[in-house]
């Protein structure tokens, strides 16, 4: 399969060797509950978003995604992306994450759950903070868990109705949102198009 992106002509370097980013990606698209259960759920051979490249499976498609905030169409050079190592990649059905069923869905089932916990006191509300950090790791989230019978639950329940892992088509969309994750020593290079 094919991976392109769209890069800014100011940040492209012809030849450079692109690894793995030590640090955690938030989301710009989606809540920080709906990452961190979404992350919770994912499966160990899935790609974390929160370390993924995301790419087009079309030169089209990547610099359409560039630009689509209103950037000039000049300002970006695509590229065809050669991973040393064929990373394990992952196709929503989606254009964008933000549009998967799962990100209303999970808030209108943790707000189901919670009911008027708003009305609550500081101490019993401080017992979903977690679910609510930004970029919290899976462990950091079960050991929260661990503390609370009623944290524990909502996750629990919750992550049993994501489907955001098991999209349903088997071929390559030409537009749904594609990304992949470098692990280990792999890397990639970009190549204009």
């Amino acid at each position: 399969m094919k991976l392109f992106r769209a890069v800014a002509r100011n940040r492209y370097k012809e030849g450079e060797v692109i690894r793995r980013n030590p640090g955690r990606r938030l989301p710009s698209n989606i809540p920080y509950l709906v990452d961190n259960l979404l992350e919770f759920a994912r499966p160990a051979d899935k790609p974390s978003r929160r370390h993924s490249i995301y790419a087009s499976p079309t030169p089209e498609l990547a610099l359409t995604y560039a630009v689509a905030a209103g950037a000039d169409r000049s300002a970006y050079v695509v590229c065809e992306l050669h991973c040393a190592t064929p990373p394990a990649i992952m196709q929503l059905t989606e254009k964008d994450a933000k549009l998967h069923g799962d990100v209303l869905a999970l808030q209108q089932f943790v707000n189901k759950r919670i009911g008027d916990l708003g009305a609550s006191t500081v101490e019993q509300k401080l017992v979903l903070a977690p679910l609510c950090l930004p970029g919290i790791l899976k462990e950091e989230l079960q050991s929260a868990m661990a503390t609370s019978a009623f944290l524990d639950g909502l996750v629990s329940d919750a992550v049993a109705t994501v489907t955001f892992w098991t999209p349903a088509q088997t071929d390559i969309s030409p537009d749904g949102e594609l990304f992949f994750e470098l692990t280990g020593d792999n890397y990639f290079t970009q190549h204009p198009v």
